[in-house]
């Protein structure tokens, strides 16, 4: 018998309960299942409150890039409520979303995918470490490893940043509907630009030249984990007193042609989900025959896409290259960089003053949606209103996209894609090889939120 079957169970270092299930065919990933074990379930808690909560509980999402959540659900109240925006709010607004930006991405280049390529030290916590494919010299192995440690510092540095203007982190409280209720005092900017400042030397002298040794010491790896060139953005850091200009503009790219996005086009299928449909919604159904996962399968235009890093330096121009494991990590690395100089820039355009807010009491839609790109990728939130509470609302986070399970003609999710197909050269290289492509994603499968009973049956009744 040729086809073995093989449990990656769990995916680690990550955010979030992943489990990834394989077909082994000699030698080649024949088959593979992403299994996301977290049921989200925000859209239950926000039901029937106060509209303006969404900024608040959402953040509760995730903890580890929260602020995006607040930030969508800031830019959904803004329509909702017909806010105008100043220059000096959306300047603090971009910035504390570029610190929770960059935060993810050094965290994610050194804590989860650099122990996929260099030798740690054999101490807590990397103590019997799996790495059989380890290339680097002596010399640069223990540069990296240094520069590891140091990234522990240049990541605080950026919640620093963030909490300057957003009072803390995770969860922000200032980053609101109708602008930043923290003012921008001369003393924060200026704290501010010391904070950037060695943040943009880190990722200068550090994540650009240690992204390149790694893409030249393992350039195999420009050919694995490839997926079909459709990616997608919505474009990000909005300017304008209305949110309608990004900064970096969205779009979708296919071979190479580049539309702009269409929101009617998104769709979901759940096929292959734990979730049934239930008078017009999906209801959790965890012993669902078939299905393998609580993500459902995500589609634009009836297709699976890819979202994150690569899809915006791919659309914007700023990168050139493929669709594999390490143009996904070359990708993030250099947005890393950019980001830091685009906060420095708008550190230099802020004016220090009061607190660049003004909320206007009255809505003035019922429904709305807000769509930007965030650290891994697209985030839309959608509401309906009854009055001025929550009657239905929806999210869709980025590993919806690149974690989508096959649909009902089955077509396969980003993440499924890119290891179907994988040849393992070492039976003992499994987890090395398919773990480096599925982290070269950034996973975050904490977009679930789920609610058990003592039997671990996913309940219905929510717990506040």
């Amino acid at each position: 018998m040729t086809k073995k079957r093989i449990m990656f169970s769990p995916v680690t270092r990550l955010s979030g309960l992943l489990s990834v299930e394989i077909v082994m065919d000699r030698g080649r990933v024949s088959n593979a299942n992403a299994s996301g074990t977290m049921y989200r379930g925000i859209e239950y808690v926000m039901k029937d409150r106060h509209v303006t909560d969404a900024v608040y509980m959402t953040q509760r999402v995730c903890g580890i890039c929260s602020l995006a959540h607040g930030a969508v659900a800031s830019y959904l109240l803004d329509e909702l409520y017909d806010n105008e925006l100043s220059e000096n709010a959306q300047y603090l607004r971009n910035i504390m979303l570029a610190a929770d930006f960059l935060q993810n991405h050094i965290r994610h280049f050194y804590f989860f995918s650099l122990p996929d390529y260099a030798k740690m030290p054999d101490q807590p916590p990397f103590q019997g470490q799996n790495l059989k494919d380890g290339r680097l010299s002596v010399q640069d192995n223990a540069r990296l490893v240094e520069h590891y440690f140091r990234s522990v510092l240049a990541s605080q540095e950026c919640h620093q940043l963030l909490t300057l203007f957003g009072g803390k982190a995770p969860n922000q409280h200032s980053f609101v509907h109708g602008g930043v209720a923290v003012a921008p005092t001369a003393d924060k900017i200026n704290q501010a630009m010391a904070l950037i400042g060695n943040v943009h030397r880190f990722v200068k002298e550090c994540i650009i030249p240690d992204t390149e040794l790694i893409s030249r010491v393992y350039s195999d790896y420009f050919k694995l984990g490839q997926t079909p060139k459709r990616l997608l953005s919505f474009g990000m850091f909005r300017l304008g007193s209305k949110n309608q200009q990004n900064l970096w503009q969205g779009g979708v790219l296919t071979g190479n042609q580049i539309s702009i996005p269409n929101l009617q086009l998104i769709s979901e299928d759940v096929t292959n989900s734990w979730y049934l449909p239930v008078d017009g919604e999906t209801l959790p159904a965890p012993h669902k025959p078939g299905a393998y996962t609580y993500i459902k399968a995500m589609q634009y235009a009836g297709q699976p896409i890819e979202v994150g890093p690569l899809a915006r330096m791919l659309i914007n121009g700023f990168y050139r290259g493929g669709t594999s494991t390490m143009d996904r990590i070359n990708a993030r690395s250099l947005e890393t960089l950019l980001i830091t100089e685009l906060v420095i820039e708008w550190l230099g355009k802020l004016v220090s003053g009061p607190p660049p807010i003004q909320q206007k009491e009255r809505l003035v839609r019922e429904q709305a949606v807000a769509a930007t790109d965030v650290m891994r990728g697209t985030l839309l939130h959608g509401v309906n209103l009854r009055g001025e509470n929550v009657e239905k609302y929806k999210i869709i986070t980025p590993s919806n996209w690149n974690f989508s399970p096959k649909d009902n003609k089955g077509q396969l999710g980003p993440v499924e894609a890119a290891l179907i197909g994988t040849v393992i050269p070492n039976p003992d290289l499994v987890n090395t090889v398919l773990g480096r492509i599925i982290r070269s994603f950034d996973p975050c499968i904490n977009c679930g939120t789920h609610v058990m009973n003592a039997k671990g049956d996913v309940t219905h009744k929510i717990i506040i």
